[in-house]
Formats: C-alpha cells, sequence, structure tokens
C-alpha cells in the first residue's frame, strides 16, 4: 500500500472532473489537484509553451511527493509530451483511454473529435483514435467553450448553447456515431452534446476514461492507499476560481470543496526541466 496522493493537474477546473471519477474508484486515496487558472486557457498557445507550462505544473506536484499523475486536460495530453514523457513516476494522459473507448463503442468507425484548438492542432488524439478505427476522424475545434464553462456557463446558456450547435454540424454532416469530448471541461455540458447530436451518438468522458486507466494501475501496481474514507488532500490554484468558476467546479465535483491559492512566484520555482 502506498498513502502518497495521486497528483491530477489541468490549466483551469475542467480536471476536476477525473478527480470526481477517481474518487469513487479509489474512495481511499488522497488526490492533490492543481489547476493553473491564472493562465488558462492554454488552448490557443503554442505547443513550446504548453510544455513548458506542464513542467512547471509537473514539477511542483512532484516535489509533494505525488506517487502518480493525470493529466487531465486534452490541450496538455496532445502538447507536452516531452516533459510527460520524462516524469519519474506513471503518468496517465487523456489521449490513449479515451481513443480506445472510442473504437470500442462506435458501430460504423466513423468518430468525431471535440476539442481545443491545440489538441486539433497537433493531431495527437485524432492519431490516436484513427489507428484504432482505421478511419478519419472528424476533428472539430471548439476554442469558446473552455473558458465560457470555466466562468460558469451552463446547459442553459443561450450562448453556450448555439456554440455547441455551430460546432457539432461537421459531426453531423460527417454521420459520426460516437463523439470523443477532447477537453475535460465538456463532459459538464454532455447533455447540450446529446441535444443536438441525438441520443444514439455515444459520447465519450476523457477525463473519466483516464481516470479509469489510472485506477486500474494503481492497484495492478499496489499502489493502493489503505482505508475506505474520501481523502482529497487539497485543491490548489494558480489564481483563486471566481464565485461562477466555482458553481461550476462544485457541479463537477457534486460537492462543496475549499481552494487554496498556489501562487505563481512559487509554481514556477519548481519545474522538471
Amino acid at each position: 500500500m502506498d498513502p502518497r496522493p495521486i497528483g491530477v493537474f489541468d490549466s483551469g477546473i475542467g480536471g476536476l472532473m477525473a478527480v470526481r471519477m477517481l474518487r469513487h474508484l479509489l474512495p481511499g486515496g488522497p488526490i492533490l489537484y492543481l489547476g493553473d487558472t491564472a493562465r488558462m486557457p492554454y488552448g490557443d498557445r503554442p505547443a513550446g509553451e504548453i510544455d513548458r507550462l506542464t513542467g512547471e505544473l509537473t514539477g511542483w506536484l512532484l516535489r509533494q511527493n505525488v506517487k502518480a499523475l493525470i493529466a487531465a486536460c486534452g490541450t496538455i495530453s496532445c502538447n507536452a509530451g516531452e516533459t510527460l514523457q520524462q516524469l519519474p513516476v506513471p503518468c496517465f494522459d487523456v489521449v490513449t483511454a479515451a481513443a480506445e473507448a472510442a473504437a470500442q463503442a462506435t458501430r460504423n468507425g466513423k468518430v468525431g473529435l471535440a476539442a481545443t484548438s491545440a489538441t486539433i492542432r497537433s493531431g495527437c488524439f485524432a492519431e490516436e483514435i484513427e489507428r484504432r478505427t482505421g478511419q478519419a476522424v472528424t476533428a472539430v475545434p471548439c476554442p469558446l467553450l473552455a473558458p465560457m464553462i470555466e466562468h460558469g456557463a451552463g446547459p442553459d446558456d443561450p450562448a453556450l448553447a448555439a456554440a455547441v450547435a455551430e460546432y457539432c454540424q461537421p459531426l453531423l454532416q460527417s454521420g459520426v456515431d460516437t463523439v470523443v469530448l477532447g477537453c475535460t471541461h465538456y463532459p459538464l455540458i454532455a447533455e447540450l452534446f446529446t441535444r443536438i447530436l441525438g441520443p444514439e451518438v455515444s459520447l465519450i468522458d476523457c477525463a473519466g476514461e483516464a481516470a479509469k486507466a489510472a485506477a486500474e494501475a494503481m492497484k495492478e501496481q499496489h499502489l493502493l492507499a489503505e482505508g475506505n474514507d474520501p481523502a482529497v488532500t487539497e485543491y490548489r490554484f494558480t489564481a483563486l476560481p471566481p464565485q461562477a468558476a466555482r458553481q461550476t467546479a462544485r457541479r463537477m465535483l457534486g460537492e462543496d470543496f475549499t481552494p487554496r491559492l498556489l501562487p505563481l512566484e512559487k509554481l514556477t520555482a519548481f519545474s522538471t526541466e
């Protein structure tokens, strides 16, 4: 048994979807969450910058003695390969598990991907899906969604609904029967995607799939913590989320939480480089 926490990180609050799944799957395991809310969104940044920022996030988490890491962010998973591949502890991204889940879910081999611009631009996510299905992926950049969700917009927000409807048009035209929600914010508005795409289209929650893969690996590698009581060590953010974002975070977690500030000057002192 290993009492050290699992580190979960994201550019903002979207990774809390992975935390919720981890708490369900590993109720006795402590979790240390880090969201770079001061510098989000990452989705319009170049890959080199995303990799550098990821080095700062993972560097700080490693100094907190985490036993494993989850990159609970599609943008980071697709653009920070240099950093993620050199980590001294197991690291799980949202791409591999979600691509596998999509390949298993599709009936006609036509899979769509909704994600940030940086994720789509990298081609990483689409390549992983295509390698498993043998068919081209309909990849749609959705630059407005994560910032809107981060700031409190929900399924009933007309502007958010209009944005999702616009982004779904290529998916509808290509006849996909499965869509990967490739940003960890998107599962929170899954009902909007279902409303537009139809209930027959399967949606893949990339955060949930990453958490499932991590939990299974923790069990296989005997890295679980003892006990059955939920034990989240803490939630740290580089800027304290405003009230609207905190309400969104509570919806993601399914419960209240206490955010703590990690000032950027302290974060940037730690890097995996």
